[in-house]
């Protein structure tokens, strides 16, 4: 009979999507940070010969072939360089200093966490620097694409990039900072 019995709720509970995060990210973080980028870097990495193809080439190998799922919570390396507080302020047109900046500095290795519903163009985006990505994707660019995973509901990506970078702050303990702008 209609309207009797349970409902299939509306999104994923917090738990099914950690145990969703936890089942594929981590382990594909962990091995990619294992693998130094070999002398192939110019196809594998987001920092020489940068063009939009390939950036669709690297988000391909992370697809599943369905259609339904154009939500995507993805994981870049970033480069680690010496910036100061000044110069952070200057390039981000800020006011302020910022503490992540101070905190980044302190590890070996940068992640950052993001979620876009158009993947190659938020990855280009990041990569070329130009004031269109992150704040610290600017002063940090990308060296790799390290994961992706697909979402069908937006508010579900969104948590998941919460939750993603939760759950590699608590498995990648060994100096690594991750940035997530949520």
């Amino acid at each position: 009979m209609f309207g009797h019995g349970k409902s299939k709720p509306r999104s994923q509970t917090d738990r099914e999507l950690a145990q969703r995060v936890r089942d594929v990210v981590p382990d594909r973080v962990k091995s990619a940070l294992q693998k130094r980028p070999d002398s192939h870097c110019a196809d594998q990495c987001l920092c020489h010969n940068l063009t939009k193809k390939r950036v669709a080439k690297l988000v391909k190998q992370f697809s599943d072939g369905t259609t339904r799922k154009t939500n995507a919570v993805y994981v870049l390396e970033c480069q680690m360089k010496f910036v100061t507080q000044k110069v952070v302020r200057e390039e981000l047109r800020l006011q302020n200093d910022v503490s992540w900046i101070d905190d980044a500095q302190e590890n070996r290795r940068l992640i950052y966490v993001g979620v876009s519903t158009v993947v190659p163009n938020r990855l280009w985006k990041h990569a070329v620097g130009n004031g269109d990505g992150a704040n610290f994707t600017q002063m940090f660019p990308p060296t790799r694409l390290l994961s992706i995973q697909w979402f069908e509901r937006e508010s579900n990506a969104y948590r998941a990039e919460e939750l993603t970078a939760e759950i590699l702050e608590e498995e990648t303990r060994n100096r690594i900072y991750i940035s997530q702008p949520g």
